[in-house]
This record gives structure tokens, sequence and C-alpha cells, in this order.
């Protein structure tokens, strides 16, 4: 049996991990075409399955201005999938938050992706789910401050020339 380099594990788990978040967006994407909402909807109807919040947090959570939120939610409600309610914190200000339409549909979707993956994780200790957990969680977090660094690039469109030695020039 051979055993495989650190370096083509590196890469083999880096070409899988892409791989997977592929993935991800095409089921999430076969998922909001059934139910007939656009990927910005399903992210906001994701966010919100943490549970109930203030719009302004929501919009945060799913990169877009409180403006675009607004038709966002009214479009949510208006299928049923989201309702606005007071906060019973502080009566003066309003929450958004799944309705049980929403949990039902949301259940049909992806109930059987989390018992599959509550059946996974069965196969790995403690330990190395936690291991795997802090893994993707720094992942997450290094993404979110990537957001900020291509935000603040000034992109170009100009392909430096090869340095000598480099690819030779087609033709």
């Amino acid at each position: 049996m051979s055993r495989r380099t650190r370096d083509e594990v590196v890469y083999a788990l880096m070409r899988t991990w892409r791989a997977s978040r592929l993935q991800t967006d095409l089921l999430d994407d076969a998922a909001f075409h059934k139910i007939g909402i656009n990927r910005t909807d399903g992210r906001c109807l994701d966010a919100l399955s943490e549970g109930p919040m203030p719009a302004s947090v929501l919009a945060q959570a799913c990169g877009i201005s409180p403006n675009a939120l607004t038709t966002v939610v009214d479009r949510l409600a208006e299928r049923g999938l989201v309702e606005r309610v007071k906060d019973p914190a502080d009566r003066r200000r309003v929450l958004v938050r799944l309705t049980t339409l929403a949990d039902h549909v949301s259940q049909q979707l992806y109930g059987p992706v989390v018992a599959w993956s509550l059946r996974n994780f069965e196969k790995y200790s403690t330990e190395e789910l936690a291991l795997i957990e802090g893994f993707i969680d720094a992942g997450r977090r290094f993404q979110a401050e990537h957001m900020r660094y291509i935000a603040a690039l000034d992109l170009s469109w100009e392909v430096p020339d090869s340095p000598a030695g480099g690819t030779p020039e087609p033709g």
C-alpha cells in the first residue's frame, strides 16, 4: 500500500474542499429553484436558521444593504417563508424570523442532508469532530477577512510578461 506524501494530501484536501463548496452551491441552487427564490433570498433563509434577528443584523449576515434586505424580506414574507415580529425583549424593535412553513420546506429539502451528516459524524471521535470544526471555522473567518482584501483590491486585467525561461508565446 503506497502512502501519499503530505503535499499530495494537502492538494487533495484543497481540491476536495473546493469540489464540496461547488457541490453545496449546486445543491442550494436546486433547492432555491424548487421553491422559486434566488440565491440572495436563500442566503437570508440560511442565516435565519440561526434564529430571529433584526433586519440590520440579517443584512450584514447576507452581505447586502438594508434597503436591499427590505426587498428580500418582502419577497420571502409574500411567499410565507419569513415574518416580521416584535422583539419580546424590546417591543420597539422588529425581528425577522422563519415561519413554520419555512421550517417544513427546509426539512423536506435538507432533512436528508442533516440525517446523513449525523450518521456520518458517528464515524469520528469528539476530538476529531472538534478538529474538523476548528478547521472549517478558521476557513470561514479567513474568507470573511479575505472579502475585505478583495473589496480593496485594484484588480489588474493586464497579464504580466512571462519571466525569462517561462512559457513560450504561442504562434
